[in-house]
């Protein structure tokens, strides 16, 4: 979870970055063509909850990391001259933490015996918030030792790996019953 949230949130700073300075777009467009990726993450949630009733919570994981690594690698490498271009792979990022997020919750709570659920719960918002502040600083650490042209594309792609480490770590944890359910 630690690894998903700081990847996500290293691209969710990088994007606004690279639009802007990479490729001359205005604040109201950055934030129209970055739209899609909470739109995507709200709609796969809904599927991803229903997903995780009838599939190993761990592949689900895998599958989510992935993609959100696949997402952000593909907006660090590929050679966008028109801004939109990058919305499809914005949305595979939306795509990924979304198949990522819900069973990973599920599976945390559902691992913890009923009478430390609330152990869990704040296990869980630790997770995100040290994910959401390594990423944050990720991409401060970044900025202070490269351009603002640079720092953008090392963000993305380090988000990248580190998503897929996320994914895979879920896919190691498939030989333990608990994430199975």
């Amino acid at each position: 979870s630690i690894c998903c949230f700081t990847g996500q949130t290293a691209g969710l700073v990088a994007l606004p970055f690279y639009l802007q300075h990479g490729l001359h777009q205005s604040p109201l467009m950055t934030g129209l063509i970055i739209m899609p990726w909470p739109l995507t993450v709200a709609l796969t949630a809904q599927v991803s909850g229903r997903l995780a009733d009838r599939m190993p919570g761990a592949r689900l994981c895998a599958a989510g990391g992935v993609l959100l690594a696949a997402g952000l690698a593909a907006a660090s490498v590929w050679p966008i001259h028109d801004a939109h271009m990058l919305v499809p792979m914005i949305m595979l990022c939306g795509l990924g933490f979304g198949l990522f997020q819900v069973p990973n919750n599920r599976i945390m709570y559902l691992a913890a015996p009923p009478e430390r659920s609330a152990a869990a719960g704040g296990m869980q918002g630790t997770a995100r918030l040290s994910g959401q502040t390594m990423g944050a600083v990720l991409m401060i650490v970044l900025f202070t030792l490269s351009s603002t042209g640079d720092a953008p594309r090392i963000g993305l792609m380090t988000g990248a790996m580190l998503a897929l480490a996320a994914g895979l770590v879920s896919l190691l944890s498939t030989r333990n019953p608990k994430t199975r359910s």
